[in-house]
């Protein structure tokens, strides 16, 4: 007994260090003063009335979705595809499936930046949406594949050789059988991936042009010249919706049952 209060406290512990820098972050957010100190001197919404303001930081808000969104999907179909291939496919190890699946993760993102950019210079690609979009979606890549390999691995064979004895064609019930089972699991890898594209400075800063640049990189930039209280309110921002992606991950199950539902009826 002594022991398991002993872990938790420990636990609490940890968790409060890592938790405390971004409470204080958010509290310096909501000052009425013009630098950035800790408590705060007043309480106000002036500073994120000023980002919402500024056509930079919207700009920036609105390059970091699409990419995040785009690089979700596209990390969707290809880990999960992956996933399959180490899971269902022929002739290739899935060993060496997974490793190459799980190789972004490995690679430090600074050699990946760099490489990103000579193969996009190479090719005439300059820097975008789509381009950056490739690029984060290669980072997300494993979080799908692991959680739909995982789903995969889980999903009874028996049922899709039932569907079949009973007339189903194999891609009718791939379709109708497989594809729901597994499609919470890419969900979730999707959300994943879309948190790790939402914040990423590195390869971005490698991606960036001056008529395109991402959140954290426009955080990046304002960091360097000098702390404001608006950086507290983008940051404030971004931590709330990387929260609101990590409750939809907590949610799964639920929409793991949902999605199930809805596919019956269908």
């Amino acid at each position: 007994m002594k022991a398991g209060i002993g872990v938790r406290l420990f636990a609490c512990l940890i968790a409060l260090l890592f938790v405390t820098p971004t409470l204080i972050v958010v509290a310096t957010s909501f000052t009425s003063g013009t630098m950035v100190v800790f408590p705060p001197n007043g309480l106000s919404l002036r500073w994120f009335e000023e980002v919402f303001a500024d056509p930079e930081w919207l700009d920036a808000f609105a390059n970091s979705l699409q990419v995040g969104l785009l690089a979700a999907v596209i990390a969707m179909l290809a880990g999960s595809s992956l996933a399959f291939a180490a899971g269902r496919g022929r002739g290739i190890p899935p060993g060496l499936v997974t490793a190459l699946a799980v190789l972004p993760m490995m690679v430090p993102l600074v050699v990946a930046g760099i490489g990103f950019y000579l193969v996009y210079v190479t090719i005439g690609i300059s820097g975008g949406v789509a381009g950056l979009a490739v690029a984060h979606a290669v980072l997300g890549l494993p979080f799908v594949f692991v959680n739909v390999l995982a789903a995969l691995k889980g999903v009874d064979r028996h049922v899709e050789e039932a569907a079949r004895a009973c007339g189903a064609s194999q891609t009718r019930a791939l379709v109708r059988i497989t594809v729901p089972l597994i499609a919470p699991a890419a969900l979730v890898g999707g959300v994943l991936a879309f948190v790790s594209s939402w914040d990423e400075v590195v390869i971005a800063l490698f991606l960036n042009t001056p008529e395109f640049r991402t959140l954290p990189v426009v955080m990046w930039g304002q960091v360097r010249s000098g702390i404001e209280p608006s950086i507290s309110a983008v940051a404030t921002l971004v931590t709330a919706v990387s929260l609101v992606m990590a409750g939809l991950i907590l949610l799964g199950p639920v929409l793991r049952r949902k999605l199930r539902s809805l596919w019956r009826q269908q």
